[in-house]
């Protein structure tokens, strides 16, 4: 029997590579192409372990540690529950995938004859590649250009006012046009665990959202820096009654600030 090993390296690469894509689509963690090439190249080679005297156990216990090894080389971790979401997507699609590939393998690469199965030759495996490549590199690419986008809204933020100073990164969300009635102030909203304002101190300005209205305390800012750039226009500085986590951001910058960014 002739083994192609060069035939067989590209399948596991190429499954692979499309495999921490459907990760990324599916976790919604992108990285850099060469980091996920690097690592399905990686991912590849454990193809080379069929070929070593190894018992399950042992095959079992290396595919586990190079499966980790992908999932570190392919993305940037920065805590324990991503990186078990990044490991149980990949198991997850890996069983679908396989699941998939050994049943139309079983359907369509072997021939009956009799209570015989023979099989003909069709590379499954190679067609499968071939159909479902162009739509996940599609889905990729779309979402990864969507990505880009939204952290071309995230900006870093330094704040100074007379309860202390901030340092965070926020996002500039065009949807935010709260102004104080008075001096027409664009609001920034940051988190309510960054700073604590009682009623007295508080600067109250009405807000208006799908859900809901109400007052927004509020103080003003002494200094603010945005991605070190001084912006001498004034604004305030609002408590938002809600946890504010977006991309990492904790503070929502008001679309008139576009225009000082630019």
């Amino acid at each position: 029997m002739k083994v192609y090993l060069d035939l067989i390296f590209f399948i596991n690469f190429m499954f692979d590579l499309l495999l921490l894509m459907t990760v990324s689509i599916e976790c919604k963690v992108f990285s850099k192409k060469r980091r996920l090439i690097i690592s399905s190249f990686l991912g590849s080679l454990s193809t080379f372990l069929l070929f070593l005297p190894l018992n399950n156990i042992s095959l079992f216990l290396f595919k586990v540690i190079i499966s980790i090894i992908m999932i570190l080389v392919a993305f940037k971790i920065n805590s324990k529950e991503l990186f078990f979401t990044l490991i149980k997507s990949l198991y997850g699609n890996s069983i679908i995938l396989g699941g998939l590939i050994y049943f139309l393998n079983n359907q369509f690469s072997y021939k009956q004859k009799g209570f015989i199965f023979i099989h003909d030759g069709t590379s499954i495996n190679l067609i499968i590649i071939l159909l479902s490549s162009p739509i996940i590199f599609y889905l990729y690419h779309k979402m990864l250009n969507k990505e880009k986008k939204k952290r071309e809204l995230l900006h870093k933020v330094f704040i100074k006012c007379k309860k202390g100073t901030f340092s965070t990164l926020g996002f500039l969300d065009t949807g935010n046009n709260i102004k104080d009635p008075y001096k027409k102030r664009g609001v920034i909203i940051i988190n309510s665990n960054k700073i604590n304002l009682n009623l007295e101190e508080s600067i109250l300005v009405p807000f208006k959202t799908v859900e809901k209205t109400g007052l927004l305390k509020c103080i003003e800012i002494e200094e603010l820096i945005i991605d070190d750039n001084l912006i001498k226009k004034r604004y305030l500085l609002g408590i938002s009654p809600e946890k504010i986590e977006i991309k990492g951001a904790s503070c929502i910058l008001p679309n008139i600030i576009e225009e000082e960014l630019k």
